[in-house]
């Protein structure tokens, strides 16, 4: 089983409309709601390739009752810890346009300690049934900023596989655990080691930091770009594919849940780093990837890996 740990959970509302202004009334052509979070967001992939997944976190509110709701609709199965808070409610504006995305994130409700503790017992049981962990998104207020190298070392007791999704010091702080794989996109990157890229070379050099902790692979998401996967031995590039872009909420998050699944089925780098891509291109184009594994396995014949080294980062 693969399950996801998402600590800022959300409910995402997208608005689409056509040429967006700034400061003026904007008509919206189309609105929708989605249970979100990052590893919520994990999950669903996860789901719609077929896996067997567990989605745990906080939620609360009427906004907890409704994810919770949505996933058990989608046949996910949860156990999350309700707090007495709502669950935050964030606001994604696509202008259709431009094809630019607006995030209006709220920055969600602390965490008592209480409901910490019930956390650590949950990673700490469902670690057992557990083949892979994902630990991803942001933290909520006040919450340690160790808490995913707290989590990722429970997990790791138990024979876990995990993976972490994060940026700034909640990165740099998860990466002390020594998770099997971290996904920062190249922003996060830049952001969290505050360097600026001129070129593929100096990302995968950046990539070393990790590496030399003991990290066994690190993938780098670098939107109409594609991606980046560096190991000790070797480095791939994945080319992306030329698609009408739709949404890039949750691209990220779909390349994570889909490496989760390939770890977890035993796939090769190659094909794993495939299937995420692919997947990641789904979720751009569509919108969404769940219930189209089809459209996601197309995909993954169409996309080319490169070589940019032959041994990794050294």
């Amino acid at each position: 089983m693969i399950t996801t740990v998402t600590l800022n959970a959300a409910v995402d509302r997208t608005i689409e409309i056509e040429n967006f202004m700034l400061g003026q009334v904007n008509r919206m052509q189309r609105s929708y709601i989605e249970a979100g979070g990052k590893g919520i967001n994990v999950s669903k992939v996860v789901k719609s390739l077929g896996g067997d997944t567990l989605a745990l976190g906080f939620v609360g509110g009427e906004t907890g009752k409704w994810i919770a709701g949505r996933l058990q609709k989608m046949a996910i199965k949860t156990d999350f810890i309700w707090v007495d808070r709502e669950t935050r409610t964030n606001i994604k504006i696509i202008d259709r346009s431009r094809r630019q995305t607006t995030d209006i994130n709220d920055q969600g409700g602390e965490i008592k300690k209480v409901w910490l503790e019930a956390l650590y017992q949950k990673i700490r049981f469902w670690a057992e049934y557990s083949k892979v962990m994902v630990f991803s998104g942001s933290l909520p207020p006040n919450t340690p900023k160790d808490i995913y190298r707290q989590l990722i070392s429970i997990a790791q007791e138990k024979g876990c596989k995990t993976i972490l999704d994060t940026d700034g010091a909640s990165l740099l702080e998860g990466i002390k655990a020594c998770p099997y794989m971290v996904k920062p996109n190249i922003h996060e990157l830049a952001d969290t080691f505050g360097v600026s890229f001129r070129d593929e070379d100096e990302v995968i050099k950046c990539c070393s930091n990790f590496l030399d902790q003991g990290i066994a692979l690190v993938v780098v998401s670098m939107g109409s770009k594609g991606a980046l996967m560096v190991t000790k031995d070797r480095t791939m590039k994945a080319e992306a594919l030329e698609v009408e872009v739709q949404n890039t909420v949750g691209a990220g998050d779909a390349m994570v849940g889909a490496f989760a699944y390939g770890i977890h089925e035993g796939y090769s780098l190659e094909e794993t780093f495939t299937l995420a891509s692919a997947a990641a291109t789904v979720s751009v184009s569509h919108g969404t990837t769940f219930g189209l594994a089809n459209v996601i396995q197309d995909y993954q014949k169409e996309i080319k890996l490169v070589y940019p080294r032959e041994k990794g980062v050294k």
